[in-house]
């Protein structure tokens, strides 16, 4: 366990970081990091830009002062550095919003529509799209989207089930709904029935997840890419805003398709 000296420091630095402006701390930050470890507190204070928030600038002082003989300024300034780093890092990565389709009702906060959500992504994409879904049907306008964002360069990766994989489990293949050019713009992956455990009842597992992997977003729901999960059930998903979590998911699916679980379609 680190010291009570040590434990306020870090207090000190999280606290800190939380209240100064990004252009301000950078400016502190160059302050302690050229200043000389022989410098006073006073020398040091009259340096630095003035601090208009009054908590800022206690916790500057107060932070200031408990820092001599545990670290250098220099050592204290790039420990704020990096105290601002994480802070910002834990806010991108921490951004959580649930989504819906369905009834909304009065005095109930309303949620966004998980359809929308999607289109926004889609429309905002700049690097890479992965899908993934059981079914699809009667989806016009995600088409359109879709083959906007591959006039982009946005690379699309659609995990899709089938009528004969899913052992008769799903009646229309979901590639149906994607007919026309995006079918041919986009990567399609599909998890052949040689490859999935049977049941009892000699079912296979079925590829029932329902996933949207966009850029540094990641959209978890309930719901099929069909005109009823849109428009008419109640369906029920997070949206995630984390490079991280991006990265995890996609890098599931990319294993899955590497290690030729899942494999690209090459029109059977």
């Amino acid at each position: 366990m680190p010291s009570a000296a040590v434990a306020a420091l870090l207090d000190g630095l999280a606290a800190l970081s939380q209240n100064l402006a990004p252009g301000l701390l950078d400016k502190i930050c160059q302050v302690l990091q050229t200043a000389s470890p022989t410098t006073s507190v006073g020398d040091l204070l009259a340096r630095l830009p003035a601090t208009p928030n009054s908590d800022a600038c206690f916790q500057l002082r107060t932070l200031l002062q408990a820092a001599p003989g545990l670290m250098t300024w220099p050592e204290l300034g790039w420990c704020l550095r990096t105290a601002a780093h994480l802070q910002e890092q834990q806010q991108r990565e921490g951004q959580i919003e649930l989504v819906c389709t369905g009834p909304q009702r009065d005095g109930v906060p309303p949620l966004r529509r998980l359809d929308q959500v999607l289109y926004d992504l889609i429309h905002q994409a700049r690097r890479d799209i992965l899908l993934v879904t059981f079914a699809a049907a009667r989806i016009a306008r995600l088409k359109t989207a879709l083959g906007a964002a591959a006039a982009r360069a946005v690379t699309i990766r659609l995990v899709l089930e089938f009528e004969q994989e899913s052992g008769g489990q799903l009646s229309h293949d979901a590639l149906a709904a994607f007919a026309g050019s995006i079918e041919h713009q986009a990567e399609i992956y599909y998890w052949p029935l040689a490859h999935r455990e049977k049941n009892a009842y000699g079912k296979p597992g079925k590829l029932h997840a329902k996933c949207a992997v966009v850029d540094d977003a990641v959209l978890i729901s309930s719901a099929n890419l069909t005109d009823d999960a849109f428009n008419r059930n109640i369906e029920l998903g997070v949206l995630i805003h984390s490079p991280t979590l991006a990265g995890q998911l996609r890098g599931y699916f990319e294993a899955l398709m590497g290690a030729g679980v899942l494999q690209p379609l090459n029109r059977r």
